[in-house]
């Protein structure tokens, strides 16, 4: 029987975010003004991201491609990127990546985050060999691998700027946007975001917030057939952090630090750790609920699986809100689960299937 488990936050950190329109001054200091202050610990742009599920032609009855880029600002590189094939079913680890040896990998070298001379509201940062360049405003951001991909995303009207609720010791920024660019010369769209995590100086970036680093992370995006923007995104912590938030036009944005997740937990096959995965799930949290439909695997985002990254499992589908299911003109989903074993999805509640 499909087991449904409650999360609410038990961290003493209280739910701190809002949901506003992206402005040039968000963008033109490493320590934003929002995160100024000692709540947030002046922190510093320490992570990027720029993320998204790209359909050739825009056709979501096809399998999308993932594009991922994972930045280390404070050390200069690349941690990880690709526009990655994944697998076949949800039990799959992904099947290989596009253009491999012309996307920068992990370690390669990136340019200071810095303001384009002929366009001073414009910033960009990216690498020489292989070339990759991304440049942001408030109205748009570009990604742009070799001579083979570009892409320009569009801003949803409000982005979510969130004080140190979710990660520990992390303050984000969240600005989901609507793809459009070629990929091999074939037009192609999408939906995705750019994620700009702030950690304090002190908790020495990255490497100093992967302490009780399990999750169970979510995040669901579409646009409707009348056109309507939405997203939801959930994201459970082992160490007591519960943050979810749903946005759609036309109505006012939800954040909650209680979530119900209803799912059971299969073992990935190709290992042996007691790494799990769920395929279907409910959340609900507030007045709403959201059903998602796992279809898609992956294991890491690299051009061979990761599996030797032990508890680790990621999960790709469809989704929607509500009881009653409908479709989108575009989507993206992105589930990710760390620390995910069975013996402790049993603890926490949850059947694991053999």
């Amino acid at each position: 029987m499909v087991q449904s488990v409650n999360f609410k936050n038990s961290s003493g950190q209280a739910l701190y975010a809002t949901a506003k329109q992206l402005k040039i001054k968000d963008l033109t200091k490493s320590t934003p003004e929002v995160f100024d202050n000692e709540f947030d610990g002046h922190p510093i742009m320490s992570l990027a991201d720029v993320i998204g599920m790209i359909f050739p032609n825009g056709d979501v009855t096809q399998k999308p491609i993932l594009y991922v880029r994972h930045t280390d600002m404070i050390k200069g590189e690349f941690r990880f990127g690709n526009l990655v094939e994944l697998g076949d079913d949800y039990l799959s680890p992904q099947k290989s990546v596009y253009h491999q040896s012309e996307v920068a990998q992990a370690g390669v070298k990136i340019s200071d985050y810095h303001s384009l001379k002929e366009q001073s509201d414009v910033f960009s940062f990216g690498s020489e060999i292989p070339k990759t360049e991304f440049r942001f405003s408030e109205d748009y951001y570009t990604a742009s691998e070799g001579d083979f991909f570009k892409i320009k995303g569009e801003l949803w009207p409000t982005a979510i700027f969130e004080h140190e609720s979710m990660y520990n010791h992390v303050s984000t920024i969240i600005q989901a946007a609507t793809y459009i660019g070629v990929m091999d010369n074939q037009k192609v769209m999408g939906i995705g975001e750019h994620d700009r995590l702030f950690i304090p100086t002190e908790t020495h970036g990255f490497d100093g917030i992967t302490d009780d680093f399990g999750y169970f992370y979510m995040n669901m995006m579409g646009i409707r057939e009348d056109g309507r923007k939405e997203q939801a995104l959930i994201s459970i912590e082992n160490c007591g952090k519960i943050f979810a938030y749903y946005y759609i036009d036309g109505e006012l944005p939800i954040f909650s630090d209680e979530v119900t997740m209803t799912a059971d937990f299969v073992h990935l096959p190709y290992v042996d750790d007691g790494t799990c995965v769920y395929k279907d799930a409910v959340f609900k949290f507030c007045d709403k609920e959201f059903h998602f439909e796992g279809k898609w695997g992956s294991k890491g985002f690299t051009p061979e699986p990761r599996v030797e990254k032990h508890g680790q499992s990621q999960i790709f589908g469809t989704w929607y809100e509500g009881k009653t299911p409908y479709k989108h003109r575009l989507y993206m989903t992105f589930g990710e689960n760390m620390d995910c074993y069975d013996y402790k999805m049993k603890a926490k509640g949850f059947d694991v299937l053999d």
